[in-house]
């Protein structure tokens, strides 16, 4: 896997930088969620938004300049429930399902390949019963097993469990996160997916990605080279060019980006 340079911090905004942003006809803004617009918790289903998302994605949304995507490996339905923005494009399950105000959309072979990720769900929660701290996620068209909680002596027989399970299935792949591994049906892509699929909608705007996970390098690669990809957190090699530390330096980033647009859009000269 090759990966750009080490990624810069993301302290004062530079003048190159501004100048992108504010002089961009508009910006598709994607937004991971769990690590980056909500906090990382040991309990999947404690996630909920960074105090400080919900004032500044209102103020994005509300840019006719700015279209806001939030791209999660998690389930559609979980993932709008979650986050509870209107006129907020959505992508679930890694872009597999697709979402906004109107309705969703799920790709066709991922939808077909239901029952592989059903029996993989009862095989797994079977052999990993009696492991303490471990979940299996039935997300519908993917399953994601978490180990956060999992007393490390016992973390290699989950892997090992996962990989059992998952690695002989033609129709499954399997995908490495923080303390996840997540099965998926074996389509091409992962968040990049999405990614492609909304600058077609949007193919004149410059596309940002903010993420923290392994799983949103996908889509920092997936940006053309005048896109601009942050990651959040400590990760040592990434394709981001930019860095924030944790879900406090996403807020305060988006916080400047949303500063930066309006200027932009009211004229004014933000030097």
């Amino acid at each position: 896997m090759e990966h750009g340079p080490p990624a810069l911090r993301f302290r004062n905004p530079w003048p190159r930088l501004r100048d992108r942003i504010s002089d961009a006809p508009g910006i598709l803004l994607c937004l991971d969620f769990d690590g980056t617009l909500a906090p990382i918790v040991d309990d999947p289903e404690d996630a909920t938004l960074h105090p400080g998302a919900r004032p500044v994605l209102r103020r994005l949304v509300d840019d006719p300049t700015v279209e806001v995507a939030v791209v999660s490996g998690r389930s559609l339905a979980d993932l709008r429930e979650r986050a509870d923005i209107d006129d907020v494009l959505y992508a679930g399950n890694h872009g597999l399902e697709l979402g906004d105000d109107d309705g969703s959309t799920v790709d066709p072979k991922a939808a077909s390949l239901r029952p592989a990720i059903e029996r993989a769900v009862a095989d797994l929660r079977e052999r990993l019963a009696d492991v303490p701290g471990t979940l299996v996620e039935d997300k519908g068209v993917t399953a994601t097993v978490h180990y956060r909680r999992t007393p490390p002596e016992r973390v290699d027989e989950v892997r090992t469990a996962v990989e059992v399970v998952g690695e002989p299935a033609d129709d499954l792949r399997l995908t490495y996160g923080k303390s996840v591994i997540e099965l998926r049906p074996d389509v091409p892509g992962g968040k990049d997916r999405a990614v492609r699929r909304l600058r077609e909608d949007y193919p004149d705007f410059l596309p940002v990605f903010v993420g923290d996970d392994v799983t949103d390098e996908d889509a920092f690669r997936a940006l053309p080279g005048r896109g601009i990809a942050v990651l959040v957190g400590d990760r040592d090699r990434t394709a981001a060019s930019l860095r924030v530390g944790d879900p406090d330096g996403a807020i305060e980033f988006l916080r400047w980006l949303a500063d930066v647009r309006v200027d932009a859009s009211d004229g004014v000269d933000g030097s």
